[in-house]
């Protein structure tokens, strides 16, 4: 965890310019949605800065644990339309037909 706050916090500090830090490259991100607003260029530029360096964006639900998932549709409304990332879900069986 101290690693992915560690690669964030770079991130924040030069993202406007476009670069992405050494430090987030080839890695999986696991972002609660109420902190990836703060991202720059989240949604749509954020992901596709990611992919060009090898690292899988994920967002899930709730205050940063990793496993709280979007799990019901209700839950998925809170997706930004743009987002082209991954979803984690904990109930693909109440999600999938969204």
């Amino acid at each position: 965890m101290d690693m992915l706050k560690k690669a964030l916090l770079q991130y924040e500090l030069i993202g406007f310019t476009g670069y992405v830090p050494k430090s987030m490259h080839n890695m999986e991100l696991h972002i609660p949605l109420k902190y990836a607003k703060y991202l720059w260029g989240w949604p749509y530029k954020f992901v596709k800065r990611m992919e060009s360096v090898n690292t899988r964006v994920v967002i899930v639900e709730g205050n940063a644990k990793l496993s709280e998932g979007f799990d019901t549709k209700e839950s998925l409304t809170s997706i930004p339309n743009k987002y082209e990332g991954y979803v984690w879900t904990n109930r693909i069986d109440r999600t999938a037909s969204q």
